[in-house]
């Protein structure tokens, strides 16, 4: 987010709130909930990763250099999974430790259509860039079998996009440098999978046809890239950091990447971390045969029985008051109902703040109570609006097994409400809730009760 401002008037408050531009550890916004997500340590992180963490200095441990980890980091939309990751790249972006290349897909590649080679491709553009950038050498043979393949690859693609469309692919001649003309030629390749249709579909299916050979490069290369960096002292090895996978816009895309291409997946040799879509956590086993999987949770602000859990409330109060000043709020008990209406998800609590700072009275300048009901009403009518009679009995299932201390087992219809966050998650995601924003709806009193 660029220049932020923490809220000090009520105009102000949209700006502090937005809740679609995640914050890293640097932000003047940031909060650490480390201590407060219950069953997921932070520490296990890092020991998945082969990171050990003494006197507050991470390292790597070089010993297990060849245990290359695939790392999937699930859960709920909102949890703050983006802002956990800046924060293990700035405690893990060192010497001693990794050089970390984080890759926002959704900000550069296609969401309408995105494939696994499309993302591979686009790791090692970023790679390849920080590497020129930090000025790392890398051992020209394996630059050179690169360049050779990727050329050789072109003139097979010219020939099938000559053939199929009368478009020729149009790849330059190399740069001066070989690092930075494979840094050209995978960024062309990249402009290639955004482009028409066809040509896209040439480009991939010409790569996944040599899928081995490019899988065994790619892995020599990050081995050579590996000796480069400790040479250098610029890391110990190369760690991906692969975002935003939620984002893309199907479902079958999603499922496609992590489930269908698992079989390229499990070929690529580097520390790799991913985010999970919600609704691929119930393929875990699956993808736990070939990967690590990891559940990252909404923060529980109330035991089942309903008391209220203090350390997690007073972090949440830290988040809010980082963003609106405590003047904003006619009293701290309506900052803190916010704060229980969200959930324990900061994206939600900051859509309630925003909502409840429309509804407020100008001319007291302050939320209040009626503001955040007014809100609160709003947002939990939208969120019912479509609920079936199949969910509402499940809500009802889920509220009455919670109040007797019961897991409610999974099901579709659960998976669904996951999805759309009618349904809130937490530790391990054996505890399930009704999200309290729809438990104030009008539809969910009316069938469920309060």
């Amino acid at each position: 987010m660029s220049d932020p401002k923490k809220a000090t008037t009520l105009e102000e408050i949209d700006q502090a709130v937005v809740f679609n531009e995640p914050v890293g550890p640097d932000h003047p916004f940031y909060t650490d909930f480390s201590t407060v997500r219950g069953d997921f340590e932070e520490s296990r992180v890092y020991k998945i990763l082969n990171v050990s963490r003494k006197n507050g200095n991470f390292a790597f441990d070089i010993r297990n250099s060849r245990n290359k980890t695939l790392f999937f980091l699930g859960g709920m939309r909102g949890t703050g999974k983006t802002s956990e990751l800046a924060k293990y790249v700035k405690n893990l972006h060192r010497p001693e430790c990794f050089f970390c290349v984080t890759c926002n897909v959704d900000e550069e590649l296609d969401m309408n259509d995105v494939e696994y080679m499309d993302i591979l491709v686009f790791q090692l553009e970023k790679l390849i860039a920080l590497l020129d950038e930090a000025g790392v050498n890398v051992d020209e043979g394996i630059l050179k079998r690169f360049e050779k393949w990727f050329q050789t690859r072109e003139t097979e693609i010219k020939k099938s996009l000559k053939a199929e469309t009368g478009v020729e692919f149009g790849l330059e001649a190399s740069s001066p440098s070989l690092l930075k003309a494979i840094l050209s030629i995978t960024g062309k390749f990249k402009l290639g999978f955004t482009g028409s249709k066809e040509r896209a579909t040439v480009i991939r299916t010409t790569l996944k046809n040599r899928f081995p050979e490019f899988a065994n490069l790619f892995n020599l290369f990050i081995e050579e890239v590996n000796l480069s960096l400790r040479k250098s002292k610029a890391g110990q090895e190369v760690l991906f950091v692969v975002d935003g996978l939620e984002k893309t816009m199907s479902v079958e895309t999603r499922r496609k990447i992590v489930i269908e291409e698992s079989n390229r997946l499990r070929q690529i040799k580097a520390y790799t971390i991913f985010t999970l879509p919600i609704e691929l956590m119930r393929e875990r086993q699956k993808i736990a045969q070939f990967s690590t999987v990891e559940a990252f949770p909404f923060v529980k602000l109330l035991h089942r029985e309903g008391t209220p859990i203090k350390t997690a409330i007073d972090t949440f109060k830290e988040f809010v008051y980082k963003r609106i000043d405590a003047s904003l709020f006619e009293s701290e008990a309506v900052a803190e109902k916010a704060i229980l209406y969200g959930g324990g998800s900061p994206r939600e609590l900051l859509r309630i703040l925003e909502n409840a700072s429309f509804q407020a009275d100008e001319s007291k300048g302050k939320i209040d109570e009626q503001s955040l009901n007014k809100a609160l009403a709003r947002l939990g009518n939208q969120a019912a609006q479509y609920l079936t009679d199949e969910k509402l009995s499940k809500l009802k299932e889920i509220s009455e097994n919670n109040k007797n201390s019961l897991d409610t087992p999974f099901d579709d219809i659960i998976q669904e409400m996951l999805e759309d966050i009618i349904v809130m998650e937490y530790n391990d995601g054996s505890y399930k809730r009704v999200n309290p924003v729809v438990e104030l709806s009008n539809l969910y009193r009316q069938y469920v009760g309060n």
